[in-house]
Order: structure tokens, then sequence, then C-alpha cells
């Protein structure tokens, strides 16, 4: 995953937690972390529409489930 596509998921979600909802706006040292929605592992790809902004906290929960 490119430094670019990190970039344009943030933007996309508008730096905002998918999960959670807290975003770099309310928390602007927060960790924002891209994260596949069906992971790598389970056959997931690396393009836009399989991949959404987490904290690192909902990142690190999630893990490799497959989560909606």
């Amino acid at each position: 995953m490119t430094s670019k596509l990190r970039q344009q998921i943030k933007e996309r979600d508008n730096y905002t937690c998918k999960f959670c909802g807290n975003s770099t706006h309310k928390e602007p040292n927060l960790l924002l972390e891209i994260d596949h929605i069906i992971p790598v592992a389970k056959g997931g790809y690396t393009v836009e529409d399989n991949l959404q902004t987490l904290c690192w906290k909902c990142n690190r929960s999630k893990s490799d489930k497959i989560m909606v």
C-alpha cells in the first residue's frame, strides 16, 4: 500500500475512525491506520473499496476479523 493511497483513504473518511467515530478533529494526536475490511489473510485486496480508516485502538481490537 502506498503512502498516497493511505492519505486518500484518510481524506475520504474525513480523518475519522469508521468504528468509534473518533477523529483528528477531536483529538489532534490520534493515530489513524488504514485497515482492510476483508483482511488480506482472508482473501481481501488492497483496493479503495476494501480499505477504511480506523484509530489504532479499534484496529488492534479488530485484528484479522471481518466486521460490519
